[in-house]
């Protein structure tokens, strides 16, 4: 007769083997990305590593943990190993929008930053991260995120660099930075990402962002892809609608107070979140017959805080069902 122990360990081990097997099969995409066996090996071993249970993760921690003498074999592999990043970064994100791909998945640009020491890291200066709640001496990242019902996950990244770092000649040929590389804006490297994910077939309707990437760039590259977005933009934010160009602050205090829907956002802590959304047509940003332009804006239940979205969609939608008849009227109050 089994016990509630031996049922509890065979289920342990059948997910152990799941697992393995899982694993197994997302090296095996980027086994040829290595062009030397003990590299892709060591791989393996620090990647393995890395999703342990770490209080930190660094060469030091990770050797540690995988038995080694100490972090020089992995230090050399991350500073002077010879394999194919862009290839392999290409294959697991083709491999992970696979896993996840479900109908509505969203493509999200989002930036953080890392605190270092020194301004010898690549990148690093004094610079604004949300990650440290200010300003502070930091390497900053944009990353692009394939979001669906079934989960979500990392699938490209940029590391950003100050132009007064991408201008030192000096510095950049102390640590290694090609000449390839220049100073890109952090929506040049949202793009960047964003073309790249449609060039491996990444099926994804809509881009999300928040105001750092909200400009008329970053939505000309999306459109110019196919891509519908909802992006974030400032109060000061102009759109042209029927009565003019105003200001996204503006057409909201001109929105009536029966165009303001309550809808459930999520759930947090303290259960689920409440905001009220408005909906608002403009024109877009280069006229067409096919475009569909709005002006989002969600405000806070208690605080009457407001912010706002840019959004652009190939077909007509609504904040919820039938597009409410008030909504048109906005326009012209």
């Amino acid at each position: 007769m089994k016990t509630t122990q031996d049922v509890v360990a065979v289920e342990a081990t059948i997910a152990q083997q799941e697992w393995t097997a899982a694993f197994g099969d997302v090296m095996a995409q980027v086994a040829d990305c290595f062009p030397r066996r003990d590299s892709r090996l060591l791989a393996r071993e620090a990647v393995q590593a890395m999703l342990m249970e770490l209080e930190r993760r660094n060469c030091w921690s990770l050797a540690e943990a995988l038995g080694h003498g100490g972090p020089h074999r992995l230090q050399h592999f991350l500073s002077r190993g010879a394999w194919d990043h862009d290839l392999a970064r290409a294959r697991l994100a083709a491999w992970a929008a696979g896993e996840l791909t479900k109908e509505k998945a969203v493509l999200v640009v989002d930036e953080t930053g890392d605190a270092k020491s020194s301004t010898d890291c690549v990148g690093a200066a004094h610079q604004y991260s949300g990650a440290l709640g200010g300003v502070g001496l930091c390497q900053v990242a944009v990353h692009l995120t394939y979001a669906s019902a079934r989960g979500h996950a990392l699938i490209d990244r940029e590391l950003y660099l100050p132009a007064d770092w991408a201008a030192d000649e000096e510095r950049r040929l102390l640590r290694h930075v090609p000449d390839a590389v220049e100073f890109a804006t952090k929506p040049q490297l949202a793009a960047a990402m964003l073309a790249r994910a449609r060039s491996l077939g990444i099926a994804a309707r809509w881009f999300a962002g928040d105001e750092v990437h909200g400009g008329r760039e970053l939505r000309r590259t999306a459109r110019t892809l196919s891509v519908d977005y909802t992006l974030a933009v400032k109060a000061d934010h102009r759109a042209t609608t029927r009565a003019g160009r105003l200001s996204a602050a503006e057409l909201a205090r001109r929105v009536p107070k029966k165009a303001w829907m309550r809808m459930r956002t999520g759930h947090g802590l303290k259960g689920d979140r409440h905001y009220d959304w408005a909906l608002i047509d403009v024109i877009a940003d280069e006229a067409a017959a096919a475009e569909h332009a709005y002006l989002v804006v969600r405000r806070h239940r208690y605080t009457r805080e407001l912010s706002f979205y840019r959004c652009h969609s190939a077909t007509p939608v609504s904040l919820a069902g039938p597009r409410p008849h008030h909504l048109h009227q906005m326009e012209d109050r």
